[in-house]
């Protein structure tokens, strides 16, 4: 189990400032990058853009405004409609945008599971009380998904599970070769050691980020390789959450 290091004590302010601009840089670009993958698709495949699509392209542009907005804590006449604190169920119709864009039907298998509060099994009532803060969700689920299409993985699984105001999001996926395996090791390694900054290098950005939101929303990221299987855990305190974001907003 590997757990990201905490050098806040060890920094200036000025190197705070500077790697939360690093991040959220990386993390504006991730999301427009997965926008061009899909109208490169559209585009290469000479399909028309049907209204449904049209709804996902809206949706990803209310998320950039959202991250923006989280981000710069700025207030704009536009943005009433940016996304703050959302149900889990309209998060999860973004995620499976963000699947959408990243793998192909058929070259990679996609499975969900829902337990706890948000399970299938409870009244579609009680669900819709559950809210999430979508601007952190967001940048944790985009990164965590582009690393597993990076991985060129064949498969995914992702479990989301919500008790006593936590959320845990757990997600596998297989890695297809030793080489891939040792190079993870000797890059999580570096992690770890908080070697990674110091030489300048974007490796790991996408992990620091996770580590980055979860930590703001007072929680924590886990990752692991388990016979073969990368396995990532973030836990996400919602009462902690609401406190941060209204902390942020006074």
């Amino acid at each position: 189990m590997f757990w990201l290091k905490n050098n806040e004590s060890s920094k200036n302010v000025s190197e705070e400032v500077e790697k939360k601009e690093q991040l959220f840089f990386h993390d504006l670009i991730n999301q427009t990058h997965g926008l061009i993958l899909f109208l490169t698709h559209r585009k290469k495949s000479r399909q028309k853009i049907s209204i449904e699509e049209i709804e996902l392209l809206e949706h990803e542009i209310r998320t950039l405004q959202s991250i923006i907005k989280d981000h710069f804590n700025l207030k704009h006449k536009n943005l009433a409609s940016s996304y703050d604190f959302v149900t889990f169920s309209a998060a999860e119709t973004i995620l499976h945008n963000l699947i959408n864009m990243y793998f192909p039907k058929e070259s990679v298998q996609t499975f969900i599971y829902l337990k706890g509060e948000i399970s299938e099994v409870n009244s579609l009532n009680n669900r819709k009380k559950i809210e999430i803060y979508y601007p952190s969700f967001y940048r944790i689920m985009n990164n965590l998904i582009k690393n597993m299409a990076e991985a060129k993985t064949s498969e995914v699984i992702f479990i989301f599970t919500y008790t006593n105001n936590e959320l845990e999001i757990e997600t596998r996926n297989k890695i297809n070769s030793k080489s891939n395996i040792q190079n993870i090791a000797d890059n999580l390694s570096r992690i770890i050691l908080d070697e990674v900054a110091s030489q300048g290098k974007n490796l790991g950005l996408g992990l620091e980020s996770i580590h980055f939101q979860a930590e703001s929303c007072g929680g924590r990221f886990e990752f692991e390789i388990c016979n073969d299987v990368w396995i990532n855990r973030i836990f996400l305190p919602q009462e902690k959450s609401v406190k941060t974001f209204a902390k942020k907003a006074a």
